[in-house]
């Protein structure tokens, strides 16, 4: 029964190599994510200065 609390986890190891691959690829992901977002954010920030812009010279 106490065997299980007995058992410890090294803390140098915490994942095995394959969940370290799998972390890494998602946070590539997420990274890749990010990065789509804020240069959505910029194009969608220009057009709306465009927009204004156009508005006002008229």
């Amino acid at each position: 029964m106490n065997t299980d609390k007995n058992k410890k986890i090294p803390q140098d190891i915490i994942l095995t190599a394959e969940q370290e691959e799998i972390l890494d690829l998602y946070m590539n992901n997420l990274d890749n994510i990010f990065e789509e977002i804020k240069e959505s954010e910029k194009m969608q920030v220009e057009i709306e200065t465009l927009h204004l812009k156009r508005i006002l010279s008229t």
